[in-house]
């Protein structure tokens, strides 16, 4: 009897050490499968902001060029509109000033990794700042420049070039590669052109948009970018 109970006890004691051994097994697998997914998973997001980095990199070139050409053409048509306002008869060389009334730039964003991102989850950038800042720039600061480029050139194509086309010639210099930054339309009567109020009117309007809508949304997308790329670096110098 007191054998059966010893050999009873040893097996109690060998099943035991039977169940840790697989639970240990267990939890080792799980653990392992667990790493190698999130493994997976953070090589995945550094492959997504190495293609953000780079994006957003031209597309801030991109931002800032036009945001530079826009606030020259603002100063211009601001002097154009002084010309215009002036009670003085003289003349000054302003031709240049019309060709920044009469056209417009369009930014041209890629938001192509961005829509993949949203297509696969946001969960993919495991920052939550720098996921909540990705956000916020396409969703708002992309959105904002999109329709503010939308609503200037729609004033320049609907209100500004059909009235420069009726009392306005186009001059166009002789060289191949000309541009429209090379056109030059002069009215074809000068006085009667700033005596028409119509064309100050234009001029007001069209620059407090750049200066109220267009260029204040390019310097915001403009500081947005900075943030987010400087963000994206530090997360891709962690990785390494």
């Amino acid at each position: 009897m007191r054998i059966g109970r010893i050999v009873s006890v040893a097996n109690w004691r060998y099943a035991v050490g039977e169940i840790l051994l697989i639970v240990a097994g267990v939890s080792i697998a799980l653990a392992a499968t667990s790493w190698y997914e999130q493994r997976l998973n953070r090589q995945g997001e550094i492959q997504i902001l190495e293609q953000l980095h780079e994006t957003l990199s031209g597309d801030l070139q991109e931002i800032e060029k036009t945001w530079e050409i826009t606030r020259n053409r603002e100063r211009d048509i601001e002097s154009l509109l002084s010309y215009l306002e002036s009670p003085s008869s003289d003349k000054p060389d302003i031709t240049p000033n019309f060709q920044a009334l009469f056209g417009w730039r369009t930014v041209r964003l890629t938001k192509a990794p961005f829509e993949a991102l949203k297509s696969e989850s946001y969960n993919a950038i495991s920052n939550d700042e720098l996921r909540y800042k990705l956000i916020a720039f396409y969703e708002d600061h992309f959105a904002r420049l999109e329709h503010n480029s939308l609503l200037d050139r729609n004033l320049a194509i609907e209100r500004i070039q059909p009235y420069f086309f009726e009392n306005f010639v186009l001059n166009i210099g002789t060289d191949s590669d000309v541009d429209l930054g090379a056109q030059e339309w002069t009215p074809k009567d000068f006085d009667r052109m700033k005596s028409d109020a119509y064309v100050a009117n234009l001029s007001r309007f069209r620059a407090d948009i750049l200066r109220r809508f267009v260029l204040r949304d390019y310097e915001a997308a403009s500081t947005s970018m900075r943030e987010i790329l400087d963000d994206i670096v530090h997360e891709l110098s962690r990785a390494k």
